[in-house]
């Protein structure tokens, strides 16, 4: 079983992942698992805890704009969505800046960002300093844990700390392809294409 701790802790799970550990925590959809990125080990441990395909690459979270410019070819488009839905349950497809390493997607040239809020996790996320991976708190295949209780009975032992929370939505986020000329809705989740063809009408 792991250390589940309250939200108002965040600095406790912060250290963690800064050292290199998993964790699991509430996001704006379900339970979700997260490492730091830039650390190869934690990387195939958190393969490892989720029991993923190796060859599937895992979404990234970020806490602020600096952290995504770090790792994301960002266009005019792609800079005014991301101001104005994020945080919120939106996945963006991004260029992959050439200095992150290959094996953080597995030598492809895109990548899946995330940026979520809630107490505490958005400060986590900006004191950790860099994109973290973010996957759901299931092994594949399972279904997605919903609260700290569940994930600490079937992925407890393979975690360094919880943090028990509420998540807001049950269903999972829209994944829009920013890459393409035109953009394209790859999974349907709580914010529609025509929102977002709005917004950014509104605010050309």
């Amino acid at each position: 079983m792991s250390k589940v701790i309250s939200t108002k802790d965040w600095k406790y799970a912060s250290q963690i992942v800064k050292d290199g550990g998993l964790i699991a925590f509430a996001t704006d959809t379900v339970y979700g698992l997260a490492c730091r990125y830039d650390d190869e080990i934690a990387q195939e441990r958190l393969v490892h805890c989720k029991g993923r395909p190796e060859e599937k690459p895992f979404p990234l979270v970020v806490g602020n704009l600096k952290q995504l410019e770090t790792i994301c070819e960002l266009d005019d488009r792609s800079r005014k969505i991301f101001n104005l839905f994020l945080p919120g349950p939106l996945t963006l497809i991004l260029k992959k800046k050439e200095t992150v390493p290959a094996r953080v997607n597995h030598g492809k040239d895109t990548l899946a960002i995330r940026m979520i809020d809630g107490e505490g996790i958005r400060e986590l996320l900006q004191d950790v300093g860099v994109p973290l991976f973010l996957t759901s708190a299931n092994l594949s295949g399972d279904p997605v844990c919903m609260n700290a209780n569940e994930v600490n009975d079937r992925l407890g032992d393979k975690l360094d700390c919880i943090i028990d929370g509420q998540h807001r939505d049950a269903l999972a986020s829209t994944i829009l392809d920013c890459t393409q000329t035109e953009l394209v809705v790859l999974r349907q989740g709580p914010i529609q294409l025509e929102e977002i063809l709005t917004k950014l009408e509104e605010n050309k």
